[in-house]
């Protein structure tokens, strides 16, 4: 069977519909809903450590639900445990920032042991992880939107246990 030059084009534009097809499939494995469909607990969990210097050292959790608790250590305004609860716009918010990053390609731990004192910042997004002390990936962005939204939540006080 010959092709005519009308079959031709049924045949590309099916190509290029499958093709259109797997971009997007692709392209959704990797956005935002990507990270909010982890049922990682908790599903966000954010710590900047101490050093020898006035570094901020506080552990910030986020279950899926958008329940904050956040614990400030050292060097920053609100030392103690704190909770909150952030919007499902909140959680999205972080999880584009995320995606937009390729935070699941740079997953791993960026460290050398024969430096000391430098502080570390370790971030999970649901499956991924990343421990950040020494020479670790570009996150100023996710950083940026976390220590925002941080810093903007109207966090309360956690029962003293």
């Amino acid at each position: 069977m010959k092709l005519t030059a009308r079959g031709s084009s049924t045949a590309s534009a099916i190509r290029a519909l499958l093709i259109g097809t797997a971009v997007l499939s692709c392209s959704a494995c990797h956005g935002p809903r990507a990270y909010l469909s982890s049922d990682a607990i908790p599903w966000l969990h954010y710590q900047r450590t101490m050093c020898f210097g006035p570094c901020p050292a506080f552990t910030l959790a986020v279950a899926s639900d958008g329940s904050a608790t956040y614990t400030g250590k050292a060097h920053v305004d609100r030392l103690g445990t704190y909770t909150a609860d952030w919007s499902p716009e909140q959680l999205l918010e972080i999880a584009a920032t995320a995606a937009e990053l390729r935070f699941d390609r740079k997953a791993g731990v960026y460290d050398n042991p024969l430096i000391t004192d430098l502080p570390a910042t370790r971030i999970s997004l649901g499956k991924y992880e990343i421990t950040d002390r020494v020479n670790g990936p570009d996150l100023s962005a996710l950083y940026a939107a976390l220590d925002s939204l941080i810093a903007l939540t109207p966090w309360t006080p956690a029962p003293k246990q």
